[in-house]
C-alpha cells in the first residue's frame, strides 16, 4: 500500500459504566451478566456525557495526536464511524472538528456502511486512490463514534458485547517506514445484512460464523502477499469479546500471548476505533517487536470483516517522534 502509521491519537472518555447498570435497565438477569462478566471478561465500557457533542470527542482525538506529533500538511481526510446518523444534517460534527486546527478546506470523505469494519474500509479505499493520486502524502484518519444521544439499552448487543464511546486520529504517510500497511481485505457476507436489527435466529447463524469468518478474511489477507497465519506476530482485534479471540486461538494455534487482550476488559467494544486503540497501546508498552507483522482486524454487522496487514521495521523516525 505504500501508506505508514506515523502516530496515533486516542480520546476515552472517563466515565465507565458497568454492565450491571445497562442489563437492569434492559430487566435482564443474572445469565446476561455472568456471560459478560465471566466469559467474555467485560469490567465495563467508556461512556460519554450526554451534554458532550461528537465533535468535541473528534477534537481530543486530534489533539492528543497533534500533543503527540506535529501535525504536517494533510492532503485529505477520512473520517470512519458506524453510526450512520450521528447528528442533525446542518450540523457538521467533522467541519466543526477541523476547522479547530485550520483543516476544513482539506479534501475530506465519510466512510460508514460497512458499521464497525468502516475504519478498514477506509484504509482500503486509501489504498486505491493513492494509486490515481499520487500527490496525496499526509493523511489523517478520524474514527469516532458515541451513543449518547440514544438510550443506554441500545448499547447492548445479545449476548455478545456492550458499545463504548471513543475517537481516534490516525496520522498515515507516504514517508513512515517503521508501521507500513502493506495490504487490506474485506470479507463480506451479506446474508446477515439486517445486523444490529436481526432477529434471534439470525444473529445465532451469525455468531455460529463468526469465528470462521475471521480465520477465512485473515488467510485471504495473508495468501494474497505470500503468507499464512504462521508468518503473523501479533493481532490487533476487535473488541467484541474474549470468548471470539480464545475460540480463534483454539482453532488456530496462534497463542492469545500473540493477541492484544489488554483492553478487553478495560474498555470493551468502542464501535469502529478497537484495533487502532490495541496497537497504539500495543506500540506504547513495547508489546510489538521491531520487526515483524501485525494484523489489524475490524468487524461490522451486516455481515463485514475488514482486515489490515501491517509491516513493522526499523527504520528511524524521520519526523521527530510517533509511535
Amino acid at each position: 500500500m505504500g501508506f505508514g502509521i506515523v502516530d496515533i491519537g486516542v480520546y476515552l472518555p472517563d466515565q465507565i459504566e458497568e454492565p450491571e447498570v445497562i442489563l437492569e435497565k434492559m430487566g435482564l438477569g443474572k445469565g446476561e451478566l455472568q456471560l459478560l462478566r465471566k466469559y467474555h471478561r467485560l469490567k465495563g465500557v467508556p461512556i460519554t456525557d450526554p451534554n458532550r457533542f461528537l465533535d468535541e470527542s473528534m477534537i481530543q482525538a486530534i489533539r492528543h495526536l497533534e500533543d503527540r506529533h506535529p501535525l504536517p500538511a494533510i492532503d485529505l481526510v477520512l473520517y470512519a464511524h458506524s453510526a450512520h446518523v450521528q447528528a442533525p444534517g446542518d450540523y457538521l460534527p467533522l467541519q466543526r472538528a477541523l476547522r479547530q486546527f485550520d483543516l476544513e478546506h482539506v479534501p475530506f470523505y465519510s466512510i460508514s456502511h460497512m458499521n464497525c469494519a468502516s475504519s478498514i474500509a477506509a484504509l482500503q479505499w486509501l489504498e486505491r486512490i493513492s494509486l490515481t493520486q499520487p500527490e496525496i502524502g499526509h493523511v489523517l484518519l478520524v474514527c469516532a463514534d458515541q451513543f449518547n444521544f440514544l438510550p443506554s439499552e441500545w448499547r447492548y448487543i445479545r449476548k455478545s458485547t456492550i458499545l463504548g464511546d471513543s475517537a481516534v486520529a490516525v496520522l498515515l504517510s507516504r514517508d513512515e517506514g517503521k508501521h507500513v500497511i502493506q495490504a487490506t481485505h474485506m470479507l463480506r457476507d451479506t446474508r446477515f445484512h439486517n445486523g444490529y436489527y436481526a432477529e434471534a435466529e439470525e444473529m445465532a447463524s451469525f455468531n455460529k460464523l463468526y469465528v470462521d469468518h475471521i480465520i477465512q478474511g485473515m488467510e485471504e489477507l495473508l495468501s494474497a502477499e505470500g503468507l499464512t497465519l504462521r508468518d503473523v506476530d501479533h493481532i490487533f482485534p476487535h473488541n467484541v469479546n474474549f470468548t471470539t479471540w480464545k475460540e480463534f486461538s483454539k482453532r488456530t494455534g496462534i497463542e492469545q500471548e500473540r493477541i492484544y487482550l489488554d483492553n478487553i476488559p478495560r474498555i470493551g467494544h468502542t464501535f469502529s476505533t478497537d484495533a487502532f486503540i490495541n496497537l497504539s497501546s500495543g506500540l506504547e508498552s513495547n508489546w510489538v517487536c521491531h520487526e515483524g507483522r501485525s494484523v489489524l482486524v475490524s468487524i461490522g454487522l451486516g455481515s463485514f470483516f475488514g482486515f489490515a496487514l501491517i509491516e513493522h521495521g526499523r527504520a528511524d523516525n524521520k519526523h521527530g517522534g510517533g509511535v
